[in-house]
């Protein structure tokens, strides 16, 4: 075993050691070494980001999806509506490393559809891969005190496919306040399954920032699945692709 590859499980051991919650094993993202981002600093603020455009819709196969990115001050605007949120209304559970869109969907196609937001994926022209954050994730970064970047960054060398596989992170709930995050991501998650004809919804994805050297992304809503058959088996899937460009400026 050479001594990068020894340096480089220790470094990943130390960084899940403070966990704590007894995670599962993490698979290790392969490739992009030299692109990784040290750890923020405890009283690091968060950077400021802007997204030009802030909203792209796309439409194809009569799906029409419009991807919107939510910003921090949005979020506690949200999140902070009592007549929305009633005696959970308050502080945006979203942790400060991650970014987040606003995702609505309207299908008129005449046929049902079926989308799973862990299919979804981010890429920036850094060529670095990020799968989507579930709720599950965003506990697991709240109760390790990591750096969301390591736990969604993936390539497509991972698992067979054009996109890759997600990184899974495993992990018991901390305390109240992370037990309230999980539930009200949970809430305002895009939910997966079939969308009939005729039916908008909408709901929230998240992702970790993008490495500070990026540009642009192109968040992919991957493996949408209609024209299913009598045997409820699709027969075609399809892939939206959403481009912005954005900057990353300090605070």
């Amino acid at each position: 075993m050479t001594s990068r590859r020894v340096a480089f499980i220790a470094a990943g051991a130390y960084l899940f050691s403070g966990c704590g919650g007894g995670f599962a094993n993490i698979e290790r993202p392969k490739g992009q070494i030299e692109l990784r981002r040290p750890p923020a600093k405890a009283k690091e603020k968060p950077p400021v980001i802007s997204f030009d455009p802030a909203t792209v819709s796309v439409s194809k196969s009569d799906i029409d999806v419009t991807v919107r990115y939510a910003p921090p001050e949005d979020l506690d605007r949200f999140f902070g509506n009592k007549e929305i949120f009633g005696n959970l209304a308050g502080k945006n559970p979203y942790p400060p490393q991650t970014l987040v869109f606003y995702v609505k969907i309207f299908n008129h196609s005449g046929k049902k559809i079926k989308v799973n937001p862990d299919d979804f994926v981010m890429i920036d022209n850094l060529n670095i891969q990020f799968s989507e954050l579930s709720p599950d994730n965003i506990s697991a970064i709240y109760e390790s005190k990591a750096n969301g970047w390591a736990f969604a960054k993936t390539t497509g060398d991972l698992a067979p496919g054009p996109y890759g596989a997600p990184l899974k992170v495993a992990g018991a709930l901390g305390g109240g306040g992370t037990r309230k995050a999980h539930y009200l991501i949970k809430q305002v998650r895009l939910a997966g399954g079939y969308v009939h004809p005729g039916i908008a919804y909408d709901g929230y994805v998240a992702f970790p920032i993008p490495h500070p050297n990026a540009v642009s992304i192109r968040l992919i809503l991957a493996n949408i699945k209609t024209n299913f058959n009598p045997a409820d088996l699709p027969e075609m899937s399809l892939d939206l692709e959403f481009p912005f460009n954005f900057k990353i400026s300090k605070p």
